[in-house]
């Protein structure tokens, strides 16, 4: 391969790396209140800045040692890049599952997807719903 190859390739990676790490924040950080940019709450998606992050020094080190510059997956949204390490180990759960999602149906827009999962309001109980009332009973 030459070196255009490998830019174009980036190029793609990048992309594919964004669309990931976006859906899986709309999914985990948007419900679960770990985000605090409003702008992602008002349109419901993951719209922050992308940052470099230390989360991502083993997937740089490994692009770079064949040959790339590290720079297609470098990068994580601003909720993410600032995660702690055991909060940011399910978010890497969630990625890899979301992952191979998008590998068993190619045809599924994944983003949108998850867009469409967090556009629904979250179901919201008081605690005495999760107990049946005595008008359930049949007597």
């Amino acid at each position: 391969m030459n070196k255009q190859d490998f830019s174009e390739y980036e190029k793609r990676r990048a992309e594919q790396h964004e669309k990931l790490c976006r859906a899986t924040a709309l999914l985990m950080c948007l419900d679960h209140r770990i985000c605090h940019l409003r702008a992602c709450y008002r349109k419901r998606m993951c719209s922050g800045p992308m940052r470099p992050s230390p989360h991502q020094a083993g997937a740089v080190r490994a692009q770079r040692e064949i040959g790339l510059s590290g720079k297609a997956c470098a990068e994580l949204p601003f909720c993410v890049a600032n995660m702690a390490a055991q909060l940011f180990g399910r978010y890497s759960k969630l990625r890899s599952d979301l992952q191979q999602v998008a590998i068993d149906v190619p045809e599924l827009d994944l983003l949108q997807a998850c867009r469409e999962v967090a556009a629904k309001p979250p179901l919201k109980r008081r605690p005495l719903d999760f107990f049946p009332r005595s008008s359930d009973f049949k007597r």
